[in-house]
């Protein structure tokens, strides 16, 4: 992903989209779920970010995408790092903002558990299957 936006006043969402590597549906959704994104709308129904939405989009991203975040803690996160200054539309104060919370998250989260592994399957030949079901069929008729 990009680590920072080009400058300009407002983005439309296709252009929101491919900076931030996340599909329309997806951007759409999280305009939902994250207040903070009070996106605007120009004369017709295109919705127009400002820099700083780029950057809590990217934040948003890395946090549910890169750092395994649930949207609800990516809530927390985000609101966190608003009160703390962060976010100002410029690439290198929200990076600044965010790296050095982000550790003691990280290390404040459990050690991931590890799964057994599945079962060995035996493998098993369809046609001899096949021909063991047919002699069942005839031993019930």
């Amino acid at each position: 992903m990009p680590d920072a936006a080009p400058r300009k006043d407002s983005w439309k969402t296709a252009e929101v989209c491919k900076t931030a590597e996340v599909a329309p549906y997806v951007l759409k959704y999280w305009l939902t779920e994250f207040p903070v994104l009070s996106v605007d709308k120009d004369k017709g129904p295109n919705r127009l970010f400002t820099a700083r939405e780029v950057a809590i989009i990217a934040r948003i991203r890395q946090l549910l995408y890169d750092e395994g975040f649930t949207i609800a803690g990516a809530k927390k996160k985000i609101d966190a790092e608003i009160s703390a200054g962060g976010f100002d539309g410029s690439p290198k104060k929200a990076a600044s903002a965010s790296a050095p919370a982000a550790a003691p998250a990280a290390a404040a989260r459990p050690a991931p558990v590890a799964v057994p592994a599945a079962p060995a399957v035996p493998s098993v030949d369809p046609k001899k299957i096949a021909k063991e079901l047919r002699e069942i069929l005839k031993l019930i008729k």
